[in-house]
């Protein structure tokens, strides 16, 4: 089958997301004292029942009622202390501060609850475009929330008062290239080149080359770069390293993809993205126990538990089974609670593990109305085949032509990948 490559839903933007920002206990503790704490503690409560009963609770078993307030239901994980507030702040810095860091925490941690509380912190803030910084953390948690027309219009509001905010103008081409609009994410890195620095913005032209018929041109300019004195530093090396691997993959060469990844690791060594893509490496390398070492202390999340669900599968690992029964629970929760952010990975599950082409199609078909990425278009392409969907393979043609895609994933899949 085609290889295509998760860019992250639980982690697809958040790599991109940091480097805009480098340029730039319970929750009951956090909410101690106030009603509105009480309150979100109490929805808490019965989120995490919910969860529970999906993942636990075969469809027509009768709903489990906790015997009284005294009873637990789940142990969250312990926060760190600097992700608490007391109480909502009134100081615009110390907000800036906390809610940067409770949406890196949700990031690295897989954690969506934290997006909400950085949600929270904000709100004083980001009701108006009287505090830019403030709307583009907003915008970043819209963002990771795959809430990309709430987001783009945030950040198309604040570029109209302030058209030099280079960090929007990065942000909006992320969103751009991520939603196909290919044009439209070039002309915006090109108008953050007015304010922001030359190799930021060489990155983010860089970004929408590599899938617009000029990846070769791509790739040398991230590799002189690396090599200048001007090379970039911290999340914006990370962010060089890991383009740098992607076009690798592109260009079908996974062992030089495997060599860009490792800098990148070393740099970020628990980096959700990063972790996952070096998964799929080794499942496009028929090495799947190596994926089963390394994400079995992670399968509390859902990119690691689809990845064991699919190396199990092919190993006929014991825990196979278990895997894609939980993995299971969490589309039916996903399904139940109306929500849409893994699309790309519940097709993915119908296509690799459990052999359900048109399924997946059909999710594949509804992710590609909301992203467009080179995953996107790799796993559709790859539904498409197995469903033999000649129509859709058509229409993905046109995509290709339209934009001069060139992917070697899409003409010469890798042995052994079904990714």
């Amino acid at each position: 089958m085609t290889m295509y490559w998760q860019r992250r839903n639980e982690t697809s933007l958040h790599y991109r997301d940091a480097v805009v920002e480098a340029f730039h206990p319970h929750v009951s503790e956090s909410f101690s004292g106030t009603d509105k704490g009480a309150k979100i503690w109490r929805l808490l409560s019965v989120a995490v029942t919910l969860f529970l009963f999906c993942m636990a609770a075969p469809a027509s078993a009768a709903p489990y009622t906790p015997g009284g307030d005294h009873v637990v239901l789940a142990r969250l994980p312990q926060v760190p202390a600097t992700l608490q507030a007391p109480s909502p702040t009134s100081d615009l810095s110390a907000a800036l501060a906390l809610a940067r860091s409770q949406i890196d925490y949700a990031s690295a941690q897989g954690d969506p609850r934290f997006l909400g509380y950085a949600e929270a912190t904000l709100a004083p803030f980001s009701q108006d475009m009287s505090s830019p910084a403030a709307n583009l953390l907003m915008a970043r948690i819209e963002q990771q929330r795959h809430q990309f027309a709430r987001a783009r219009h945030r950040l198309t509001r604040l570029l109209e008062q302030s058209p030099n905010q280079g960090q929007a103008w990065l942000m909006l081409a992320n969103i751009d290239r991520v939603q196909g609009r290919l044009d439209e994410a070039r002309q915006a890195c090109q108008a953050a080149s007015r304010t922001l620095p030359p190799t930021t913005v060489l990155l983010c032209q860089a970004s929408v080359q590599a899938i617009t018929g000029q990846r070769e041109q791509a790739y040398r300019t991230l590799q002189a770069l690396a090599s200048s004195p001007a090379a970039p530093q911290g999340k914006s090396a990370q962010w060089l390293n890991t383009l740098s691997a992607e076009i690798a993959l592109q260009q079908g060469r996974l062992e030089l993809a495997t060599e860009h990844l490792r800098d990148a690791l070393q740099q970020a060594p628990d980096d959700p993205y990063l972790r996952y893509l070096q998964s799929d490496l080794w499942l496009a390398s028929n090495q799947a126990q190596a994926v089963i070492r390394d994400l079995t202390n992670w399968q509390d999340r859902e990119g690691a538990l689809l990845r064991l669900a699919i190396a199990g599968q092919r190993l006929e690992h014991p825990q196979a089974q278990a895997w894609r029964q939980d993995y299971r629970a969490r589309m039916a929760a996903d399904q139940d609670t109306g929500r849409q952010r893994h699309l790309r990975e519940h097709a993915r599950f119908l296509l690799e593990v459990e052999s359900d082409p048109q399924g997946a199609l059909t999710l594949a078909r509804e992710n590609w109305q909301q992203q467009r990425e080179l995953a996107d278009l790799r796993l559709l392409h790859a539904s498409a085949m197995a469903a033999d969907d000649q129509a859709t393979l058509s229409q993905l043609q046109a995509f290709v032509d339209r934009y001069q895609v060139d992917d070697a994933q899409l003409t010469q899949p890798a042995k052994g990948a079904s990714e």
